[in-house]
This record gives structure tokens, sequence and C-alpha cells, in this order.
């Protein structure tokens, strides 16, 4: 914990007299705020006794939200398909890299690719299956948007798994990664779908997992959605990817879909605030007769009733913990310098609080560091800096608060905790100014 510094003997008035401007730079209170043992320790173990998860991976789809489609052609015999370089990222050996070039950057790279895969007799090399299966991966990968369902996209997928047999590793990760982008290509094409699924490994990737089920979904065939959706979820897919994701759209409002991303969200939070009402305010309290003392005093926006707090999180399909619950019934969403709690405007209006939080943690509050399905809570200080509350227990190994910052996160007790933090930081913070 950072130590408290006694105050400066500076008066109010001159306290007042002297505001301090907004810094870019990260300031002395965010800094307080995250250095301290504690701190340390949180980003390499999970909090004692909690059963730690697995990476949630699964929810995104980088190679079909990546994808940037190629003009569109007649057909790859005549046309290039993919840039003359793979896209960053892209899986492909080294020592395999160049020959993968050659067969996109030839003026018919379908034709190329035919070429070489008659090239060898009988089983293919480990390099030439990843040759193989790199230049079909990327042919896809540009083509999939525009090109989806296409005659572009069934050539590549007739050509590749004519050889199929052919692949040393027809399980491995280069054909894991095809796989993943023939689906994301295929269309509504069930029968050459249904052939791609029987390809598809018992230890397939989340990311694949997810991708059969938006093929489904995209197809329009439920009774083969069903088990794929539930097994993408069980992978680590979030429901509320599946919601967002245009793929499900014909079926996210079905009864069937809907009970499955039910089972799969966050467990019910039952309401109970009153206990908390008394420690929440206590704390609320203590940090603003902290900021009194420097002469800072910010209005409390007016509470919401608890009924408006509940409709809120029907509205934007989150659930709240009761502590927080019960701060949105004191002030709903208060803003102490620095630190700006959410309010339920903020969860459901386009306000500037909501859009710094999608711009900082990423559309539907995500990004790529694995907060997953967590709730953000506040702003705290920086726009790297953020208090969320981890239903699943995605970041933290348990479920509850976490304070997550640009280099690691802290797991927090409860609200009154990241209070206790907030009255530390601002002491430290206006005490030694």
């Amino acid at each position: 914990m950072a130590k408290a510094k006694p105050a400066n003997k500076a008066t109010p008035a001159k306290k007042a007299a002297k505001p301090k401007p907004a810094r870019q730079q990260q300031t002395r209170s965010a800094r307080a705020a995250k250095a301290t043992p504690a701190r340390v320790a949180a980003k390499t173990k999970p909090a004692r006794g909690a059963k730690a998860k697995p990476a949630r991976a699964a929810r995104t789809k980088p190679a079909r939200v990546a994808a940037r489609p190629a003009p569109r052609a007649p057909s790859p015999s005549n046309a290039r398909l993919a840039p003359k370089k793979p896209p960053a990222g892209e899986p492909a050996a080294k020592k395999s890299g160049g020959q993968i070039v050659q067969i996109l950057d030839d003026d018919r790279p379908l034709e190329a690719l035919r070429r070489y895969l008659g090239s060898f007799d009988g089983g293919a090399t480990e390099q030439q299956g990843q040759i193989a299966l790199g230049s079909a991966q990327l042919m896809l990968f540009a083509i999939e948007r525009e090109h989806r369902g296409g005659d572009d996209v069934k050539q590549v997928v007739d050509l590749v798994l004519s050889r199929w047999a052919a692949f040393p590793e027809p399980t491995g990760f280069h054909a894991q990664g095809f796989l993943r982008n023939a689906f994301a290509a295929i269309g509504d094409d069930t029968e050459r779908l249904r052939a791609l699924v029987r390809l598809v490994p018992a230890d397939a990737s989340p990311e694949l997992r997810y991708n059969i089920a938006a093929a489904y979904a995209y197809a329009g065939d439920k009774p083969a959605l069903l088990p794929a959706l539930a097994d993408a979820l069980d992978a680590g897919a979030s429901p509320d990817q599946i919601r967002r994701d245009t793929d499900f759209g014909a079926f996210v409002r079905d009864p069937d879909v809907e009970e499955l991303l039910a089972r799969a969200g966050a467990p019910e939070i039952p309401v109970d605030v009153a206990p908390h009402l008394r420690p929440v305010r206590a704390a609320l309290d203590a940090t603003l007769a902290t900021l009194r003392k420097f002469g800072a005093e910010p209005p409390l926006p007016a509470p919401a009733t608890l009924e408006r707090i509940l409709g809120v999180e029907r509205i934007a399909r989150i659930q709240l913990p009761n502590d927080y619950r019960a701060l949105l019934t004191l002030s709903d969403g208060p803003r102490l310098l620095e630190f700006s709690f959410l309010g339920t405007s903020d969860f459901t209006s386009d306000t500037e609080l909501a859009r710094t939080t999608r711009t900082n943690l990423g559309s539907g509050w995500r990004d790529g560091r694995g907060i997953g399905a967590c709730v953000p809570l506040a702003r705290w200080g920086q726009p790297t800096d953020w208090l969320l509350y981890d239903p699943l227990g995605d970041v933290r190994g348990a479920p509850g608060y976490v304070l997550v910052f640009d280099d690691g996160q802290l797991s927090l007790r409860d609200l009154v905790h990241a209070f206790e933090r907030l009255e530390q930081a601002t002491e430290y913070e206006l005490g030694t100014n």
C-alpha cells in the first residue's frame, strides 16, 4: 500500500487559487494507486485458493475480423488473390514463407498451388504441407468477405480437400488455420461445410470451434448449429460475442439459442443491496472528506432508484455486484477528480465516459488482453487503468473486483477496498503538492 503522506501546511485558499491543470502524462495519484507490493504479486499469482481458468481466447475470430478482402476478381485461376507477402501474424514456417509468396504472387495463384500439390507423389513432407496449407489459407483470407461462398472459395477448398490425405499433419496448426478460414469463407454451401466438419480434429482450437458454429449459423442450419454453439461456448466464446456477431443474427432471439447463451453467461447476482449501503456510504464519505481537506469539492450526481439500476442492467445485458448497486443508489456515477465511476446513463447512452470506455476497452467493453466478460465500473485515472467486475474470474482467477492497468492487474476484496485505494491515492497526490 502506498504510505499516506501528511498534508502540506498550505491553506485551502492557496490550494483553491492554484488549481491543477489536467495532465496528459501519468499522474502521481494514478502511480500511487498501482505501485504496491500487492500489485506486483497480483501480476503473477491468482487469488489464493482460486481455481485458475484458461484464457478465453475463443472470443475473437482473428481471421474473420482482420480480413481485408481483395478487389473482386472473376476467378483465382486468373487473378491475384493475396498480397505479395503474408499479412503480419499469419502462420507460416520461416523456411516455407518464400515458397508461399511465390505461389500467391503468381499471375494464376490457384494454378500455381495446383502445380505445387502435384509436384510431390504420395505423401507430402512437413514443410510441403505447411506451404500448401499456408498458401490456401492466405488465399481464403484475402477473399472470404468479398467472395464469401463464391466460386473462388469453392475452387480453393476443393483443391486442398482433394489432397488432404497427403498432408502429414492434417490435425496440426496449419491444417486448423486453413479450416478456420475455410469455415469463414464457405458461406451457405452446406455440402462443402459438412465435408470440412468431417476434417475437424478432436483437439480443435477455440477459434476453430467458434468459426464452425458461425458457419452453421450463416448457413441457417439450426440442428447443426446448436451442438456446435454449445461446443464453442464450452471452449470459451462469450454470449455477448455471439449476440454481436452478424453471422448469428438470424438466431440470437431463437429460444433454444437464448437458452444456451443464458446458461453460458455469468451466474445471476441476486439483488441484496441493503447490507452494503452503510459500508459503501462510509467509504464514499471518507474519500469525500479527504478531498475536502485539500479544498476539492466534487459535486455528486443524484442517486438512482434500484428499479432504474436493474432496468439498465437488463438493457445493457450486464449484472452489477450488489455493493456497486448500492453506490448508484447513493450517487449515480460519481466523478472524483481523476476517478470516474460509470452511472446508469453511461451503460446505456453515448456519454463521454461511455465513449472513453469503448475506446480504451474495445467494442462491447472488450479488448485482446483477456478482459472477456468483465463489466467496467470506473476509469481509474489513466486511460489504460480501469476498475472492473470480473464475474467469471477470467482475469483474477475468481469472481470479483479487479484493477486492470496497462502492465498488470490487482485483485480487490470489494468496492470498499477500491475506495480505500482511491482515498490513499488522493491523499498521496494532494498531500505532496
